[in-house]
């Protein structure tokens, strides 16, 4: 048995082991504690950090506010008086919108905002048709003086060719406003496309939000019914832009083409067409050469313009006619006065179109306004059309030889003229044809594969249920489809035929 003695030494031993215990689990627990701080302190300086940040982008952001103003070019044309100023017209014209979007802004309480605006256009398409209109020269890009001073007119403004393709515009403002929809110095966007459905799938997240947008109008376009339904603010640039749309399908009227009236079509005859009556040449200055006349110029598009070294014919359609009493003169009518005629209802039937064996050879269809007519295709199968499109994606096939029997290419093609399967021909006419022509209604040449008009019967620009873009132009689906007469074709050579085909040319793809 343990003495008294020992019995305390035990019992002080186990009360110093126990204080020992206790010291270690205080000092772990102090050693969490020192962690926990320092962790938390340095999520706040993280966050301190990130506030300050945060503090300096806003305060940047609110320094240099500014609004967008985006324009298709090719639908908003600018007003008659300021593109026949030419250059100066372009100083005027970024000064009128640019008051006017101020003027706007100050009823919106953002007067502080600086004004940025972009035009996209296709220059030289937009030059020719303002040309043939006589709102611009004839030489290729006439609207570069006008373009140059409205760039120089403005830091933030621009006018910027976008080239020849219409999706080139198109892809240009749709990235622009996703860009600019989301940013915080952009404190409103003015959209002037509104004449262009497509662009509807960008603006309807933003529904309703009429303090972030407001949707442009004007005569110039015709603006698209979809587009009251967003909810946004709708105005109008006063001065401009013109009041009347421009019809960029006016006739291509070269001196040597002329228009012969049809009331019951010509039968197909191998007989060659009588040359006809042109324009008197003026006298060249050396007698013994004889100087080239220009075959660009005529057709509007010469880039040489006063210092071109072959001949400037003036078209003149009053001295160019084929000797017969069915000629007449066509009034070339406005987007606007086709969509009002009360007698145009019901003339964009498909089946008053033309079939290909009754368009006489070096002639093509057009109707009463001159607008260039294709011949009715038949609708392709949806299979065909998948198998071609699975054979375009190994190699584009060449259009314009398996179409039209010949390719101007020559060698020099790049495109697949291996023969077609069976039932491809008519989707690959089908596909092409869906592609728009960049002379529109004016094109008169016979061999053209692209579109002239829209021959889908359920596409949407004409009140059908297809959810698929048309890249047709607007007017290429309000037409009147039915026959006035046949002209004669801007003929191209013939490079390589279907019975030759070892060579691979093409002049379109899809």
């Amino acid at each position: 048995m343990l003495t008294d003695y020992e019995i305390e030494a035990a019992a002080a031993e186990l009360v110093e082991y126990q204080q020992s215990d206790r010291l270690s689990q205080l000092l772990e627990s102090y050693s969490n504690l020192l962690r926990s701080y320092k962790r938390l302190k340095s999520d706040y300086e993280e966050e301190r950090e990130a506030r300050e940040k945060y503090k300096q982008m806003a305060k940047h952001q609110e320094r240099n506010p500014f609004v967008l103003v985006l324009v298709d070019g090719d639908g908003y044309i600018f007003n008659d008086n300021l593109l026949s100023q030419r250059a100066a017209g372009g100083a005027t014209a970024a000064q009128m919108m640019n008051d006017e979007i101020k003027n706007s802004l100050r009823h919106k309480g953002l007067e502080h905002c600086h004004v940025m605006v972009r035009v996209y256009a296709n220059v030289l398409g937009l030059s020719k048709a303002l040309g043939r209109a006589n709102l611009a020269g004839l030489e290729a890009r006439s609207l570069a003086p006008f373009i140059a001073n409205f760039n120089r007119a403005y830091g933030l403004t621009e006018f910027v060719d976008a080239g020849q393709l219409k999706e080139n515009t198109d892809f240009k403002l749709r990235e622009l406003l996703r860009l600019y929809a989301e940013n915080s110095q952009c404190k409103h966007i003015y959209f002037a496309a509104c004449h262009d459905v497509g662009y509807i799938s960008e603006l309807t997240p933003f529904s309703g939000n009429a303090d972030k947008f407001t949707l442009i109008k004007s005569q110039s376009a015709r603006f698209h019914d979809e587009f009251s339904k967003l909810g946004m603010g709708v105005e109008e640039l006063r001065g401009v832009f013109r009041n009347s749309p421009l019809d960029m399908a006016l006739p291509y009227r070269p001196a040597s083409l002329e228009s012969v009236q049809v009331s019951n079509p010509p039968p197909v005859t191998t007989k060659p067409t009588p040359p006809p009556v042109g324009p008197k040449l003026p006298a060249t200055p050396n007698g013994n050469k004889k100087q080239k006349v220009c075959e660009f110029y005529s057709a509007g598009n010469c880039r040489f313009g006063k210092i071109c070294k072959n001949l400037h014919i003036e078209p003149a359609p009053d001295d160019v006619s084929f000797q017969s009493p069915n000629i007449r003169n066509v009034k070339v009518s406005t987007f606007s006065e086709v969509a009002g005629n009360s007698d145009h209802v019901g003339t964009t039937s498909l089946a008053r179109l033309p079939k290909k064996s009754d368009i006489p050879s070096g002639l093509v269809a057009v109707n009463n306004r001159d607008h260039r007519l294709d011949a009715a295709i038949a609708i392709p199968d949806p299979n065909a059309i998948a198998r071609l499109r699975a054979r375009v994606e190994k190699k584009r096939v060449c259009n314009a030889f398996h179409l039209n029997g010949f390719c101007n290419a020559g060698n020099r093609c790049e495109y697949d003229h291996e023969p077609l399967e069976e039932g491809s021909l008519s989707a690959l006419e089908s596909l092409a044809r869906s592609q728009p022509c960049p002379r529109r209604a004016a094109c008169r040449n016979e061999h053209c594969t692209h579109g002239h008009v829209c021959q889908n019967p359920d596409c949407k620009n004409r009140g059908g249920t297809s959810k698929n873009h048309c890249k047709l132009p607007w007017i290429a689906h309000h037409e009147d489809f039915a026959v006035a007469k046949y002209v004669p074709a801007v003929v191209k050579s013939r490079a390589v035929s279907v019975a030759d085909n070892s060579s691979r040319s093409s002049i379109t793809s899809f």
